[in-house]
């Protein structure tokens, strides 16, 4: 029995839910990659699945070569990859330079959440295990405690409406004596009536305020010419419409190329709504840098698409960066 105990232990602290190599730096990427995997279907990530569906890709991809690698330590058979174990080293750089990012843009997206008093995708997030803010635990107990006077609310209504239908079967027994009585004298009939309690309903008044709504007179604006925001929201949604077509069609290697442009393209919105804040602005234009990189491969770097898109990003990557780097104290 103490044999099989000790074995038993052996076995369990061997089993690694992540890989040994790097653990480090690979554990809280893979650890935010579980987290990610229960949000990424929720509403507000439908419109930007580049956002963590192309992390989590990313980074189940990681998670493989760093399981071959533990198992290459292993085996003393089996010789130790130095090349493999360099690549695996810079991508796990990339991706938590991504997962840092990521979870500032996840930060931003609950505290939407929370100012909407959106209770229900905030119990995703607090499900997922990310931590929540003083503020979101009292917005769950003021919703708690809603919820529990909405069902104390409705047990009242309940039995103030089963006491209405015993007093309307008692009006229906009343009736019904009195009309088998109706051959009967009418002295009789009368001392019927009096002898039997007229039933009483509850009647339960509600009151209702009526706020009189100000009358707002429509107004049509002149058509306004689209602000460089507004211009790259546009080409964000086609890229969009024409990144989906080729998922299905499954061109993979116009698919991966698409993808690339497309976050170029999201985190270029990124960089203009952010150019107040020198530390969103020097992330934002880090996951450009990122994404050209990819795209460098991807697409090619003679492709009109990647020349293009490297062209826009070429005013930011230099000295409005390290200018922006310098403003930012974190």
């Amino acid at each position: 029995m103490r044999l099989f105990l000790l074995l038993l232990i052996s076995i369990l602290a061997s089993a690694a839910e992540y890989p040994k190599v790097f653990s480090s730096a690979g554990d809280e990427i893979y650890e935010n990659m579980a987290q990610y995997e229960k949000i990424k279907n929720l509403d507000i990530y439908q419109d930007r699945p580049e956002l963590l569906e192309s992390f989590c890709e990313d980074a189940e991809k990681s998670i493989k070569m760093g399981f071959a690698l533990d198992k290459a330590e292993e085996d003393p058979e089996v010789g130790i990859d130095k090349q493999a174990i360099k690549a695996y080293a810079k991508e796990l750089r990339r991706l938590s330079n991504q997962n840092e990012n990521i979870k500032s843009q996840v930060r931003r997206d609950m505290q939407v959440l929370l100012e909407a008093k959106d209770v229900k995708h905030l119990r995703v997030f607090e499900t997922a295990g990310f931590q929540m803010s003083p503020e979101m635990l009292k917005v769950f107990s003021e919703d708690d405690i809603a919820q529990k006077k909405s069902a104390k609310d409705k047990k009242f209504q309940d039995k103030i409406n089963l006491l209405n239908q015993k007093n309307k079967k008692q009006e229906a027994q009343v009736e019904k004596l009195a009309q088998s009585k109706s051959v009967q004298s009418v002295k009789i009939e009368t001392e019927v009536k009096e002898k039997t309690p007229e039933p009483k309903v509850i009647e339960v008044k509600e009151t209702v305020i009526l706020k009189e709504e100000p009358i707002v007179e429509e107004k049509v604006a002149p058509p306004k010419e689209l602000s460089e925001i507004e211009k790259y929201q546009e080409s964000l949604a086609l890229l969009k419409e024409e990144l989906y077509a080729l998922r299905e069609s499954g061109e993979q290697d116009k698919t991966a190329c698409l993808n690339d442009i497309t976050a170029i393209n999201y985190w270029m919105i990124k960089v203009l709504e952010n150019e107040k804040d020198a530390c969103a602005f020097v992330d934002a234009i880090k996951q450009m840098k990122s994404y050209d990189k990819s795209a460098a491969e991807s697409c090619g770097r003679s492709s009109m698409r990647y020349v293009e898109w490297h062209g826009r990003i070429k005013p930011y990557v230099g000295k409005r960066l390290f200018q922006a780097e310098a403003l930012c104290s974190r």
